[in-house]
Order: C-alpha cells, then structure tokens, then sequence
C-alpha cells in the first residue's frame, strides 16, 4: 500500500450533506477518503459561511470527532455550553458528547477547518 500526496488547492469543494436554512450546503474538499485508514473516517476541510448552522446539536455513539480552526470564527454548541472558536482553536468531541456548529451572519469570512475522526467499538443495534 502506499500513502497519498495532495495539495488542498487541487482537491475538489463537494457540498455536504449539511444544508442550512437558506438552502446553502456546508462545503468540504476531502483529502482523504474516509476509512483509507482503518478507523479513521477521513481527513476534509469543511467551510461554513456566514450565518451557516449545522444544529440542533447531534452525537456520534462510535466517533471521536476532532476539529482544528485555520481561518475565520464561529461557535461550537457542546454538552449545552457555547464556545466560541478562532484560527489555532482544537477540538475534540467524544463519542456521545452533543455538539452543534454555527458561523454568526455578521462574520465577514468563512469558518474553515479541518475535520477528521476516529471510529472506535461498534454501534448498538
């Protein structure tokens, strides 16, 4: 097997599943496809724009979910309590932990950041 060599500018923006209210989709360029890594349930850079919501707030039962904000800010809702993210901001949400994302609308940019996963035990039937 061998290892992948990409640069972001050359990877695709696909649209999410994640559509706001506007009917806007959250938007990622995937770089490594998920499960390429055993486990792991691959490696994007999602973008939200401004006034962008992925809530109510859900959880994953498996996944260790880990975030790093490299541009703009926006909120994360976790466990209830909202915490406000910038540029250098980590993340990592626990399987079961309740989170949500939004981008205020009078943000000037987006919020980009890289998104990965750990998927670990199997889910309950």
């Amino acid at each position: 097997a061998k290892g992948t060599i990409i640069s972001l500018a050359q990877t695709p923006v696909k649209n999410t599943v994640h559509v706001d209210e506007l009917g806007r989709p959250i938007t990622k360029q995937q770089l490594l496809e998920p499960f390429v890594i055993p486990n792991l349930v691959g490696f994007s850079v999602a973008t939200f724009l401004p006034g962008q919501v992925m809530m109510p707030p859900h959880a994953h039962e498996t996944m260790h979910e880990i975030f790093y904000v490299i541009d703009g800010n926006g909120i994360f809702q976790i466990d209830g309590e909202d915490i406000a993210v910038t540029p250098g901001s980590f993340l990592h949400i626990a399987p079961l932990q309740r989170h949500g994302i939004w981008v205020p609308k009078e943000n000037n940019k987006p919020l980009k950041l890289v998104v990965t996963g750990v998927s670990v035990g199997e889910k309950k039937k």
